[in-house]
């Protein structure tokens, strides 16, 4: 073996090795879907609690919120209604724009 060799086979160990994409792609897929199911079960026990208070509190309220939906039911169609211009002007914008 000459000189030369010893020196490129020497290289040839210490290289970084390839990047497989594919593989890294995999497994940052599967790392996000355990995160994603990790924190659906980490709220279930916060979802069942709002749920016992709203039962809970639902007789108690019941009366106060028919009165003041009878108040502001024009000024939350009103507001619905300007949310739905700007996001349809948005929408608008973003495909008429040149950029």
């Amino acid at each position: 073996m000459t000189p030369e060799d010893k020196l490129s086979a020497f290289f040839a160990e210490t290289a970084v090795p390839a990047r497989d994409l594919g593989f890294q792609a995999m497994v940052a897929e599967r790392v996000a879907r355990r995160r994603a199911i990790a924190t659906v079960v980490a709220l279930i026990p916060w979802t069942i609690a709002a749920i016992t208070l709203c039962w809970a509190l639902g007789p108690l309220l019941a009366p106060f919120v028919l009165e003041f939906s009878q108040t502001l039911a024009p000024a939350a169609a009103i507001l619905a209604l300007t949310a739905l211009v700007v996001a349809v002007s948005l929408t608008a914008g973003r495909r008429l724009s040149l950029v």
